[in-house]
Formats: structure tokens, C-alpha cells, sequence
């Protein structure tokens, strides 16, 4: 073959390639300047109560997409006020003071939800003031951390709080897997329990699936502004199947991520443990402090109850060690109303109560490691 002809030929080649992707390219940055800011968050979390619990009037700038978790924590936030709770975050998305400090000592982290995360603890009433609280008022993993450095004088102990409002306990177990490596805990306890129970749209492996190749499909689409304006048209363009509202994880599989955070942590050479969910009272209608008339779920109290129950013998049966704080649960209904402020969370002095519960429970994990 001629040398002008393949030339010729590899130039055409190299331009049907150039071509589109130069036109991909101007797409782009014209959408990026013209265009409304489409957040991938808007994209990627399809359920109504969802949108409005990271999205919403109250959650606007708390949360930032994840591709694995779908949301997070956004970083390095100072004193951002949330529904009367002053959240500050690290740079690795965690609300704690400072970072995690290099591996020495001993680590123990607290996996959760909002309950882990310290909703309304401390309470900052004002959004004008978010700086302003009772510093007394303190989240359970601060909490346990400074009972702990109290018991064991002179060891370096450390509580990372790997928790943020609104996961599943299937997210939970992605977090723990994707983070455990290097975080190296040598202590890990897990407490999931209404996020997994309530009914919000379709369950999480329908919304938010968490194959690898998902997860790669939503990371390059969240650094695409066309490819968002491209999903979020095609969205709003389909009429959504009228679906009944599910849990967002069955019994079963509630039960299966503790299973797999414990295989996990055995892995890595951590002692792992439950905190069985908590959960006020058994939700049925009637006049509560916070809502007179309140209609109530009774579906989604005795969920709760069957969830707790069906973990509690899972774990017994897999020799799972679980902590149940029964002040904490609805079989403690009425007396329980001063250790929480509505239904799903604890207050300050139920966060005090499941802090000293936490220290007996994982008291003799952390001796042996300390010997060690």
C-alpha cells in the first residue's frame, strides 16, 4: 500500500475520533456555562421522602454526593446549622473533631445512622446561632471516648464516628468495606435500625445498587454536567410505575449486612459488635409531646420490632456479641420519653445512657487489646 494512501487512511481515522470527542467536549463546557447546575444528588436519589431529607429546606449544603453511598457528609464544614443540630465535619466527611489520628493506641469506630451522628446533640435552637449550645450535651462515640481515656489512664483511645444521618445499614456495611483497611479499627460496633425499617419508595437495592460497575457508571456521570442534564430530562420525561412503598431493606437482608460487617471485621483483626436498634415507642396514634392527633404507623413499629428481633438471633446464632439498651426501645413506652427527643432519636441524656451501656459492652474487647 501506498505510503501517501495510509497516510491518508490514518488520518481519516484519527479525526473520526477527534471529531466527536471534540464535540462531546464543546457540549460539555457549553452546558457547564449556559446551562443550570444540575447536583447529582437531584439524579441519583429517586425517592420523594429521600430528596427532601438530603435535599430539602433543612439539609440544603450538608450533603454531597457519593458514588458508593450515594450521599455524604459534605467536608470540612464549621458549625452549619441542621434542624437544631450545629454540624461540623472533618475533611474526610466525619462529624469529629480534627482527623483521625495516624494508627497508635487503639481505635474503635462507631458505624450508624443519625443516632450515631448525634441528631439534635447538642441542641443549637437558634439557625441564626448555630455556635451557641451546651457543650455538656455531647453524642455517644465523644462520649464513650472520653469514659473510656477516664477507665484506661495513660492509653492513647480514639472513637471514630463513621456515621451519617439517613443510611441503611447496607450502606454501612459499603462504607465500613470501602474505609476499614485504612482505618485499621481494632473495635467496631454498628447500630442501623429505622432507616432500614421505613418505607421510603422502592428498597435500596432497586435505587441505589452497589455493583462495581454502578458504582464506576455514577461516578463518571456526577463529573458530567451534560450527562446530568441528559439524565435528569429523560427523568422527568417518564411517568414512574406506581410502586408500593417498601422498606428500604427486608428483615432478611437487614440482618445479612451485620453478618457482613462482622465476616469483615474478623478479616482485619477487629472485635465486632451490635447495638440493637432503638426506637421510642410502638408508633400508634394518640396525643404524643411533640404532636397532638398523632395518627401513628403501627406498620412501622412493629417492623421495628421485628427487625430488632430478627437481628437479635441472628446475631445470637452467629455469635455475634449485641448490646439491647431496653429504656431505649418501644417495651419501655412511656417511660422513656425524657431519653428521647421524638420517636426515632435519643437526647442528650439517652446518648449519656447508651455511652456508659457501650463502655460495660465493649470493656473486655478493650482490655484484651490494650495487653496486647
Amino acid at each position: 500500500m501506498p505510503k501517501s494512501r495510509l497516510r491518508a487512511i490514518l488520518t481519516l481515522f484519527c479525526i473520526t475520533l477527534v471529531i466527536p470527542a471534540l464535540l462531546i467536549a464543546i457540549a460539555e463546557i457549553s452546558t457547564r456555562i449556559f446551562g443550570r447546575h444540575v447536583e447529582p444528588l437531584s439524579v441519583f436519589v429517586s425517592s420523594p421522602q429521600l430528596r427532601m431529607d438530603t435535599q430539602g429546606e433543612k439539609t440544603s449544603g450538608l450533603f454531597e454526593f457519593d458514588p458508593l453511598l450515594t450521599w455524604r457528609l459534605r467536608p470540612n464544614l464549621r458549625n452549619v446549622w441542621w434542624d437544631y443540630t450545629s454540624v461540623s465535619t472533618n475533611s474526610i466527611h466525619i462529624r469529629m473533631k480534627g482527623e483521625p489520628a495516624t494508627k497508635r493506641g487503639l481505635h474503635i469506630i462507631t458505624l450508624g445512622d443519625s443516632v450515631t451522628f448525634g441528631y439534635r446533640v447538642p441542641a443549637a435552637m437558634e439557625k441564626e446561632k448555630p455556635e451557641e449550645f451546651d457543650a455538656e450535651e455531647k453524642a455517644y462515640p465523644q462520649l464513650l471516648e472520653e469514659m473510656l481515656r477516664e477507665k484506661f489512664p495513660g492509653h492513647e483511645i480514639e472513637v471514630i464516628p463513621l456515621a451519617c444521618p439517613g443510611y441503611t445499614s447496607g450502606q454501612g456495611l459499603a462504607w465500613l468495606r470501602r474505609d476499614i483497611a485504612e482505618l485499621r479499627p481494632d473495635i467496631v460496633t454498628a447500630c442501623f435500625g429505622w432507616n432500614d425499617v421505613r418505607a421510603a419508595g422502592a428498597p435500596d437495592r432497586d435505587t441505589m445498587p452497589g455493583t462495581a460497575s454502578q458504582v464506576r457508571i455514577r461516578s463518571l456521570m456526577s463529573r458530567s454536567q451534560l450527562l446530568l442534564q441528559i439524565a435528569q430530562s429523560a427523568k422527568a420525561k417518564t411517568t414512574p410505575p406506581i410502586l408500593k412503598s417498601e422498606p428500604r431493606s427486608s428483615a432478611e437482608e437487614y440482618a445479612a449486612h451485620f453478618a457482613g460487617m462482622s465476616a469483615l471485621c474478623r478479616e482485619h483483626g477487629a472485635w465486632f459488635g451490635i447495638i440493637l436498634p432503638v426506637y421510642r415507642d410502638p408508633n400508634t396514634s394518640g396525643d404524643y409531646p411533640e404532636e397532638q392527633n398523632n395518627i401513628g404507623n403501627p406498620a412501622e413499629g412493629e417492623r421495628m420490632t421485628q427487625y430488632r428481633n430478627q437481628l437479635r438471633s441472628a446475631a445470637s446464632a452467629q455469635k455475634i456479641p449485641a448490646l439491647e439498651i431496653m429504656e431505649l426501645t418501644e417495651q419501655s413506652w412511656p417511660t422513656n420519653i425524657e431519653l428521647f427527643g421524638e420517636r426515632i432519636h435519643p437526647n442528650a441524656s439517652g446518648h449519656r445512657l447508651i455511652a456508659g451501656r457501650l463502655l460495660e459492652f465493649i470493656g473486655p474487647a478493650v482490655k484484651e487489646r490494650i495487653r496486647q
